[in-house]
Parts: C-alpha cells; sequence; structure tokens
C-alpha cells in the first residue's frame, strides 16, 4: 500500500477518490477501496475504482446515505498479496472502515477475505473468481461470477463452435487454473477432447518454451484467461510460432491484444453481461463524460455496483459490519444494476448472472450474442 512515488496520474485517482467534495462535509461514512494503482492489470483495477467512484457521486448527489456522505479511502495494493493486507489493515484498523471494495486476484482476494473475516469487517470482490471464495460467507459479497458458473458458459461456448479439439493457456494462479479446470470440464461433456494443458508462471519475458507445444498439439481452438503485459506476451509467441486457431477466454477485455489484425475475429469469451441498456449505458456515459474515455472495461460496472448494493445494505441496516452483512442479501433481491440483476447463493456469490459472448472486431470488443 505504498503511497510515495506514484505517478502523477495515479496520484490524481487517489486524490479524486479519496477527497471528493461532498465527502469533505461533516461525518462522512468511510468506504475502503483496495486497488493495484501500480504493478500489474492497472488499466483494468483503476477502471474498477472509477466505477467505485462514479456509484460514490451518483450516492452524494442523491443526499448520501441518510444525509452521510461517502467518503472513499483508495490504497494500492501493488498487485501483491502482502501489500494488499497491509492495505487492508490499514482501513480495518486505522481508517475504521466497516466494509471495503477491492480489486485483485485470488491471490490476494482470499488472504484479505480471511483477515476481513476475523475482524468482523465486509469485503466486496469485484475481480477475483475464484470457487474458493464461497467460503467466507457473511463477510465476502462478489460481484461479479465465480469460474465454476462463467467458465462453464465458456466451455460450452467452443463446445458449440465446433470445435473438437482444445488446448489450455493459462497463469499458473487460482484464476488460470480455475477458469481453465471448469471450461475444460464444460467441453469435454460436450464431446471435446482437451490436447494440451499449459499453465505458465507469469511475470515472464518470453513464453516461447512454454507454448511451443501447440505447434504438434494443433488445436481447434485455445482456452484462456489472462491480462496484462503477460497476455499480451503470450498472444504475441503464438502468433510467431505461425498457430492460428481461435481463443476462447473468460473475461477477454481484460486481456491486452498484440496485434490487433492478426487477433480479428479470432477472440472470443465470455463476460458478466447487461451492460449496454439500462443503468449500464448511464454508467458508460458518465464515465466517459467524466474520465474523457470511451475504452470501458467491464470492471467498472463491476465497481459501480459494488458501491451501490453496499450503499443500498447501509441505507436500508445500518452502516456497522453486522447490519451490512444481514441487509446485504436482501437487498440483491430488488437490485438492478449496471451489471444486471444480481443473484446470490447463499454464501454471498454471484449465481445466474446475464452473460454476454464478445468477439473482438476492428480493435474492440463487440457483443455478438448472449447465452441467458
Amino acid at each position: 500500500m505504498k503511497m510515495t512515488g506514484l505517478p502523477l496520474a495515479f496520484c490524481s485517482v487517489l486524490a479524486v477518490l479519496g477527497l471528493q467534495g461532498p465527502a469533505r462535509a461533516a461525518d462522512p461514512i468511510q468506504i475502503g477501496v483496495i486497488a493495484n494503482l501500480t504493478g500489474q492489470d492497472v488499466k483494468t483495477s483503476v477502471q474498477m475504482s472509477r466505477g467505485v467512484e462514479l456509484a460514490a457521486d451518483d450516492i452524494n448527489a442523491a443526499g448520501g446515505i441518510d444525509g452521510r456522505p461517502i467518503k472513499l479511502i483508495v490504497e494500492d495494493s501493488e498487485y501483491r498479496a502482502q501489500e494488499a493486507l497491509n492495505a487492508a489493515t490499514k482501513l480495518y484498523n486505522v481508517d475504521k472502515v466497516e466494509a471495503a471494495i477491492m480489486f485483485g486476484g485470488s491471490s490476494l482476494m482470499i488472504p484479505v477475505a480471511e483477515l476481513a473475516r476475523d475482524k468482523g469487517k465486509i469485503l466486496i470482490n469485484t475481480s477475483s473468481s475464484s470457487p474458493k471464495l464461497g467460503n467466507y460467507p457473511g463477510t465476502l459479497f462478489s460481484i461479479l461470477p465465480l469460474d465454476d458458473i462463467l467458465s462453464k458458459e465458456l466451455g460450452n461456448l467452443i463446445a458449440d463452435s465446433g470445435a473438437k479439439t482444445a488446448a489450455v493457456v493459462v497463469p499458473n494462479n487460482a484464476f488460470g487454473l480455475g477458469v481453465a479446470e471448469a471450461a475444460a470440464a464444460a467441453f469435454e461433456a460436450k464431446g471435446g477432447k482437451i490436447v494440451e494443458n499449459i499453465a505458465y508462471t507469469e511475470g515472464q519475458p518470453d513464453y516461447r518454451a512454454d507454448v511451443q507445444a501447440l505447434v504438434k498439439a494443433k488445436p481447434d481452438a485455445i482456452i484462456t484467461a489472462g491480462y496484462g503485459d503477460d497476455s499480451r506476451t503470450v498472444l504475441r509467441n503464438v502468433r510467431e510460432l505461425g498457430i492460428n486457431a481461435t481463443w476462447f477466454a473468460a473475461y477477454p477485455s481484460i486481456l491486452e491484444v498484440d496485434n490487433k489484425e492478426w487477433m480479428n475475429g479470432r477472440l472470443l469469451g465470455v463476460d458478466n453481461g447487461g451492460y449496454s441498456q439500462g443503468v449500464g449505458k448511464a454508467v458508460q456515459d458518465k464515465y466517459a463524460a467524466k474520465f474523457g474515455d470511451k475504452d470501458i472495461l467491464a470492471h467498472v460496472y463491476y465497481g459501480y455496483d459494488a458501491m451501490m448494493v453496499l450503499a443500498e445494505a447501509m441505507k436500508k441496516g445500518g452502516t456497522d459490519a453486522a447490519a451490512i452483512a444481514k441487509a446485504m442479501p436482501e437487498v440483491v433481491k430488488t437490485f438492478d444494476g449496471a451489471s444486471g440483476k444480481i443473484v446470490w447463493d447463499d454464501r454471498g456469490q454471484r449465481i445466474d448472472p446475464p452473460i454476454d459472448v464478445l468477439t473482438y472486431k476492428d480493435g474492440k470488443f463487440e457483443t455478438t450474442a448472449t447465452r441467458n
């Protein structure tokens, strides 16, 4: 959670999120935000934080929570587990927040969830998808579905595309392995065959040795999950090897595309849907107006909905963690957010989400189908 030496752009993000005008009023409700503003996958994380900010703007413009404004306190996790724990410890112990909204992989989210559980606090997950996150009922609530739900649809999509064989290329972490397991199982259940499994170690300058096996395997499709510079390097290495299989990804918009022309129509995937209408469309417009950026990722909506659901729970039950935990399952029953209707199981994990099929065309992702 180091706050020194941040690039100017990120310092601006922190200043905006932590020092909104309405939040300077007396007796604000402080909400923690944990995001990797430095380190890996910064773009996605910053967009999630901006989504939280947009929601806080809307809440404060409408009078706050029983007249009390929302104040966001943002901490940088640097996409490292220890720094995420340091950030959460500060928020819960020093700032005395009752709830925090977090971006980060499962390797960060799980230890923070354990800390939140032990301290009797709330953690709202906007980015992690390991099924293990269901082990913290009453503490951790997820705005996106876990891997065993969305990735099953990914496997079904690959089978429905007509592919008979597929290779797995994922990072060797809880996210990548979780996607691989669920997607491969669904693909095989429909008669598909997995011809190669590759789990690469993150942070390497080159992955040619890892993906070389694809040349011999010759899969019809490649099942993948990834993000940031690693995903760009993997895609480049595969392209250089002349492997022209279609890529199918969980949350494809968080991949960094290496070559737009080569990837045109070659990258598909599934993501939580419902963004293009209603609340989602309004958030798109607000985002573009405030930040001058039309390149909006799904995590803007996750961040927005996380803050909105939390606010509704506070309005209904109160602002202490126990009251929030009790109210959260009730308020989502009538909540229609930027990412569509939210349905939770008894663990606070999202089930039956709207799922969109995204296809990479002409340098951007387009919603080309829906799956439920």
